[in-house]
């Protein structure tokens, strides 16, 4: 790790670099858009893994946090990021006995409610309760609806399972959570009224439904606008991707958009070819799950034919005679913009 404000000619490569002022830039952004659309945050904590940035969004006004899994939760609880009446919710359902156990410990030291789990069936929801029950709290869920992954069907099974955790002894029923994918307009406003309606039917079965949670950075402004959502869940706005960033302006700069933060720091180790450089930093230092990054140096978006990524090498080639790639000499330290966080 290096300190704030180090050279990049002083940092052994691959680095990765965080660029504070967009950082910040992209957080005042979307808690301004979270302020006035009257919705509640609850940043997704798989992105950054990190207790202080969850600190940082917990001052923004975050509500809460969400981890994608049990040992996330576990390390941010002992980074001591909790507090008032912030809480952490596990979007991944839990199948192990042995881990149901440690979720029910978490609340019995840190107090009941402070991490929510999601369910999808009745077996989940008979386990954790009968682990509430032997340690004489209860533990708070929130039932996944599906969109396409784990969860159960929105309507009618969602209410029955809704019905079935209220009579349970040791559970509090919170809500539902319907993550729509990082998908189309149109198709993002067609998943969030299943969501929203869903929560509507659980609520006509006389059942309390405090939270209805969905979004993405992906979908963050058409989500966080659309009635009856009470929270959204993007993560990767901190860190922005691509050009322009994420949210529907990845490809053109426009009013949802985020800066990119966060680039991988990488040196060229090979250079002598004219229609290619080959890097020190491949697929173990970034993503490639969602295309190839795009590459900046001093500080501009280069043009080039396409960045491929092995294990540990990042190959960016260039048509013959490339005026980019002359400029690129052995030994340049360049950065990679991931294409996901």
């Amino acid at each position: 790790m290096y300190p704030i404000g180090r050279p990049i000619q002083e940092m052994r490569t691959p680095a990765l670099l965080l660029d504070l002022d967009k950082f910040q830039w992209n957080i005042e952004k979307m808690f301004t858009f979270a302020k006035q659309a009257g919705v509640n945050v609850r940043p997704h904590a798989k992105t950054f893994k990190a207790a202080a940035i969850c600190s940082k969004l917990l001052d923004a006004g975050a509500i809460g946090l969400m981890t994608q899994k049990l040992g996330e939760a576990e390390a941010l609880l002992h980074a001591g990021i909790l507090h008032g009446e912030k809480n952490l919710l596990i979007s991944q359902e839990l199948a192990d006995p042995a881990k149901i156990e440690t979720l029910v410990g978490m609340n019995v030291a840190m107090g009941e409610g402070k991490v929510l789990t999601a369910i999808e069936n009745v077996a989940e929801a008979e386990l954790l309760s009968k682990a509430a029950c032997r340690w004489g709290i209860r533990q708070h869920v929130i039932i996944e609806m599906t969109q396409g992954r784990c969860g159960v069907a929105p309507g009618k099974p969602a209410v029955d399972l809704a019905k079935k955790v209220v009579a349970l002894k040791g559970l509090t029923f919170r809500g539902i959570y319907g993550y729509e994918n990082p998908v189309e307009k149109d198709v993002a406003l067609q998943r969030n009224k299943l969501t929203v309606d869903t929560a509507n039917m659980i609520r006509s079965a006389g059942i309390e439904v405090e939270i209805v949670s969905a979004g993405s950075t992906g979908t963050y402004e058409v989500t966080g606008t659309y009635p009856g959502i009470t929270e959204i869940e993007p993560g990767s706005f901190v860190f922005g991707v691509g050009s322009e960033g994420t949210g529907y302006g990845f490809d053109t700069r426009n009013d949802v958009y985020f800066k990119s933060s966060l680039s991988v720091l990488t040196q060229i180790i090979g250079g002598n070819f004219s229609d290619r450089v080959v890097t020190d930093a491949g697929l173990k230092a970034m993503s490639g799950g969602f295309g190839a990054p795009r590459v900046r140096v001093d500080g501009e978006f280069i043009d080039c034919e396409g960045v491929q990524l092995s294990e540990e090498h990042g190959t960016v080639r260039f048509k013959d005679g490339s005026a980019v790639r002359k400029r690129l000499t052995w030994g340049t330290k360049i950065e990679f913009i991931p294409s996901h966080c």
